[in-house]
C-alpha cells in the first residue's frame, strides 16, 4: 500500500512544483552529479537511459538496468528503454503519463519537462541511501556524450561525485537566462501540462497511457517507421534508386534465366522423345528373338528353311526402320517376322 500511495503522490506532482521551475544549467549539474555523466544538454536524455538511472537512483533495484542501452543512437532503440522504465513505473506504482513519441525526438522542450518531474519526483521520494551510478550500471559503457573526463565509463573510481547539498555548492552569480530559457520555465506550453498531466479518468493526461504510447512505437519501430523518420532521410533517395537498379538487374537476369530454360525443356523433349524411338525399337527386336527362342524350344527341332539368315536381317530392319505411325506389334511365324498391323 506504501507504493501505491508513493504512485500517486507522484502522479499529482503538478507544474507548480518547486522542482518543474529548475533551469536547464541546474538540471544538468544535479544529473551529471547524481548519476557521474558528463552531459551538456537536455535532448541527450531522449535515449531514455539517464531517465531509467534516475529512476534506480529513488528506488534502487527496482529498475533492470542490465537491460538499459547506454549506447543507443536511432529512435527505434530508444523504445526498449522506455519499456523498462515502464516496467519500474508499474513496479512502484507510479501512475504517470510519458509522451513517449515527442520525447524520443529530442526536443529541448519536452525533455526539460520531463526531467524537471524525475527531478520533483526524486526530490519527494528518494530513499537516502547511498547510491554508485557505476555500480548500478554494471560496466557498461556509456555514450561518448555522456562520458566524463574521469574516464570511459564516468567519474574514476577514486573521484567522488560532487556534493549535492547546497550548503557544499560555492555561490556564484547566476547568468542571465535568455528568453528562450524564461518562456521555458514561467510559461510552459500547453504540450508541457498534457505532458505532465496526471494519468487519472478525467484528465487530459489519461488520454493515451504511457504502455499504449509504447506499444504504438514499438509497432512503427518494427514496421521501419521510425528508422524512415531518422536523419538518414536526406539518404534515402539514393538508396531507393540503388534498389530500383538492384531491381531492374534481378528482373534482366531472371528473365534470361527463363530463355534458358525454355530452350533446355526444347531441348530434353527432344532427346525424351529419341529415347523413346529407340526403346521401340529395340523392344520389337527384342519380341522378335524371344518369340523364334520360344518356339525352339517347344518344336525341339531347327526353324523352317524358309527362316534364313537373310530374312531374319530383313525382319530386323523392318523393325528398325518402320514409321513412327506405323508402329504396331511384332510376330514370329514359321515363314519369318511379321510385323502386326
Amino acid at each position: 500500500m506504501a507504493g501505491r500511495g508513493a504512485g500517486k503522490t507522484a502522479s499529482s506532482v503538478g507544474m507548480m512544483e518547486g522542482a518543474c521551475l529548475v533551469s536547464r544549467t541546474d538540471l544538468l549539474a544535479w544529473v551529471n552529479a547524481l548519476l557521474q555523466v558528463n552531459l551538456t544538454k537536455v535532448e541527450q536524455c531522449a535515449s531514455g537511459a539517464i531517465y531509467c538511472q534516475i529512476l534506480d537512483s529513488c528506488h534502487p533495484n527496482s529498475v533492470a538496468m542490465r537491460k538499459v542501452n547506454w549506447t543507443a543512437k536511432a529512435e527505434h532503440e530508444f523504445i526498449p528503454n522506455y519499456k523498462t522504465l515502464q516496467a519500474a513505473f508499474d513496479k512502484n506504482f507510479i501512475e504517470k503519463h510519458v509522451d513517449v513519441d515527442k520525447i524520443i525526438r529530442g526536443k529541448y522542450q519536452d525533455n526539460l519537462e520531463f526531467l524537471q518531474w524525475m527531478k520533483c519526483h526524486w526530490d519527494r521520494e528518494r530513499t537516502g541511501e547511498d547510491y554508485d551510478p557505476q555500480l548500478a550500471r554494471e560496466g557498461k559503457s556509456l555514450a561518448p556524450w555522456a562520458r566524463s573526463v574521469g574516464g570511459a565509463h564516468g567519474f574514476s573510481p577514486a573521484e567522488k561525485a560532487p556534493p549535492l547539498d547546497k550548503e557544499n555548492v560555492k555561490p556564484r552569480t547566476p547568468a542571465p537566462k535568455s528568453v528562450h530559457e524564461e518562456s521555458d520555465i514561467k510559461k510552459p506550453s500547453v504540450g508541457g501540462r498534457l505532458a505532465f498531466a496526471a494519468s487519472r479518468p478525467g484528465t487530459l493526461g489519461s488520454r493515451i497511457p504511457f504502455k499504449q504510447t509504447i506499444g504504438a512505437l514499438s509497432a512503427r519501430a518494427s514496421s521501419g517507421s521510425l528508422v524512415n523518420e531518422s536523419p538518414l532521410k536526406a539518404s534515402a533517395g539514393a538508396r531507393e534508386q540503388a534498389l530500383l537498379h538492384k531491381i531492374e538487374e534481378l528482373e534482366s537476369r531472371v528473365a534470361r534465366r527463363d530463355r534458358e530454360n525454355e530452350e533446355l525443356r526444347d531441348t530434353l523433349d527432344g532427346i525424351e522423345a529419341e529415347r523413346d524411338f529407340y526403346f521401340r525399337r529395340l523392344r520389337g527386336v527384342e519380341i522378335m528373338c524371344s518369340t523364334l527362342e520360344a518356339q525352339m524350344k517347344s518344336d525341339h527341332t531347327q526353324l523352317d528353311d524358309s527362316v534364313t539368315p537373310a530374312v531374319i536381317v530383313k525382319d530386323i530392319q523392318g523393325i528398325l526402320y518402320v514409321q513412327e505411325e506405323d508402329d504396331a506389334p511384332v510376330q514370329a511365324t514359321s515363314e519369318g517376322i511379321d510385323v502386326m498391323a
